[in-house]
């Protein structure tokens, strides 16, 4: 909700708006995760992405504040189950990780960062938006770090079971195929990225 009379509404108040929103749900439930999981090294990660996450979320909601503008809530049809996936102990790291996404290639940010070259956002907020990606790519490896450490101890527990005389089967076992090679941006980062293209889309039309 705008809180004072505006001529004209800035054009990137969705993006900001999305930002916000989404952050925030992703700190919520990769904290979840964190403090569900039995692997020490995972929840560190967990906790320190979830921690800018949810750092990202409240900034965006105050720069919202700071050009006249509230934050605007949005319902999250899905966040009920996922919270309970990612809390849940019963569910492994693996299954939580979830699936591989097709297009992986693409940069969720490139749209963003070519408006900025073009100075389409004012200065305080193209600055905190070039800071915000760059944490988010540095999140993203890191989790993709956590992940590969993850994947390497299934291995060697697979291995070691198999060793012992004792099958592992299919279906108990996703494939690495199957695995998330961005970590948990199949999830939470995923619905960050399409939001931003909608947004981006629509500030170019």
């Amino acid at each position: 909700m705008q809180t004072h009379a505006s001529s004209t509404k800035l054009a990137y108040l969705g993006l900001l708006n999305a930002i916000s929103l989404a952050e925030t749900r992703a700190g919520v439930y990769l904290r979840a995760w964190a403090d569900a999981t039995q692997d020490e090294e995972l929840a560190c990660t967990l906790r320190l992405v979830a921690a800018r996450e949810t750092s990202h979320g409240q900034l965006f909601c105050r720069m919202l504040g700071e050009l006249g503008y509230e934050l605007r809530q949005k319902p999250d049809p899905d966040g009920a189950e996922r919270i309970a996936k990612y809390a849940n102990p019963k569910i492994s790291d693996l299954d939580k990780i979830g699936r591989s996404r097709r297009e992986l290639n693409a940069d969720p940010f490139a749209e963003i960062e070519a408006k900025i070259a073009e100075s389409f956002y004012d200065p305080v907020t193209a600055n905190m938006l070039s800071w915000y990606i760059c944490e988010e790519r540095d999140s993203a490896k890191k989790l993709r770090s956590a992940y590969d450490c993850v994947r390497a101890k299934t291995d060697g527990m697979r291995q070691k079971s198999s060793g012992s005389g004792h099958s592992t089967t299919a279906q108990n076992t996703p494939s690495a195929d199957a695995q998330a090679i961005m970590a948990c941006l199949a999830d939470g980062f995923a619905r960050l990225e399409k939001k931003l293209d909608k947004v981006a889309a629509r500030a170019k039309a």
